[in-house]
């Protein structure tokens, strides 16, 4: 367990991140800043053990911030449904789960849920990078890819709370045959999602075709300028390039914030600008690749504020 505090006094919500390795639960105060935090490790060899865990952090929460009432929003990884609330995750024993719902039933108050891509996009869009701009996209590059689209300061769900779902578009064929790269089987079932080459597991398969080593996207991130990782990024821009292009054409972002561990690619902003500038089509305009204002805690901060509901959101009202 770890723990960090800036002297609670008047928490407003609180967020849960919780991932398939860790779960780290924070206090939120009226602007939306962390006052406690503490990490726990995932445990996964139960739905009911998971529940058990997550009711501690609640209790945790509501004691640390003395509110029995207290908002919670819990993100985590795979879809929720919008209208059922049954998580779909590859990564935890939640699966085919209503996590909120059960985990509500067992202590009571109010707690939602949702994809925590999603949480991240509604952070850096509200008081976040994204602040300033009508509609956010949140990408996150990290085990997984995925995103969330947010307008004027709203998470955009959609009929199945698929908006954002990029990491499971088809790899451009065009690179594919250029560099004879391989076809993977992703976690969804289907073949060729791009999440298999371009996400954080992914960059190693991506590696491994290239150069014949598959280095981790630590050690790529680590030493970018060394030959093979220098090539392997070469390709991997192109590949995210086009990711990004058919993000345009048919969300149309203002912004695309990044997130994710790949995002700390030393000007990886810079270097995602120039690749998508080369596909683009003519003569429009780009959205503009921004670092997150919060960092890795805004996933947690954007299920804060999913807690609250819009309607009590004062501080952060959508924007005209």
């Amino acid at each position: 367990m770890s723990a960090s505090t800036r002297n609670p006094t008047t928490a407003v919500a609180a967020g849960i991140d919780l991932g398939g390795t860790k779960i780290e639960s924070t206090l939120f105060d009226s602007d939306f800043l962390p006052l406690t935090s503490r990490r726990q490790p995932t445990p996964g060899n139960s739905y009911s053990t998971l529940l058990k865990a997550l009711e501690t952090e609640v209790q945790w929460l509501r004691h640390e911030a003395t509110q029995k009432d207290l908002p919670i929003g819990i993100g985590i990884p795979g879809l929720v449904d919008p209208q059922t609330g049954i998580s779909v995750s590859a990564n935890l024993t939640a699966n085919g789960q209503t996590l909120a719902q059960d985990l509500m039933a067992r202590a009571g108050g109010t707690i939602v849920s949702a994809n925590d891509c999603k949480c991240f996009a509604l952070s850096e869009a509200c008081g976040g990078a994204g602040e300033n701009h009508s509609r956010v996209f949140g990408l996150i590059l990290g085990t997984g890819l995925g995103g969330g689209l947010c307008q004027d300061g709203q998470l955009v769900l959609g009929y199945n709370g698929l908006p954002g779902e990029v990491g499971h578009y088809g790899l451009p064929a065009h690179i594919v045959i250029e560099h004879d790269l391989p076809l993977l089987k992703c976690g969804c079932g289907r073949i060729g999602c791009t999440e298999t080459l371009i996400s954080g597991t992914g960059i190693a398969q991506l590696s491994l075709a290239l150069t014949g080593n598959e280095r981790s996207a630590v050690d790529i991130a680590s030493a970018p300028d060394e030959p093979d990782n220098s090539k392997v990024l070469e390709v991997w821009s192109k590949l995210a390039a086009e990711m990004l292009h058919t993000i345009q054409l048919h969300i149309d972002p203002d912004c695309i914030v990044l997130g994710g561990g790949l995002s700390n690619i030393v000007d990886l902003e810079t270097r995602l600008t120039n690749a998508l500038n080369e596909v683009a089509l003519p003569s429009v305009r780009r959205p503009e690749i921004l670092k997150p204002a919060f960092g890795d805690s805004s996933g947690g901060r954007g299920a804060a504020l999913l807690s609250l509901g819009t309607e009590e959101r004062t501080d952060h009202e959508p924007r005209k």
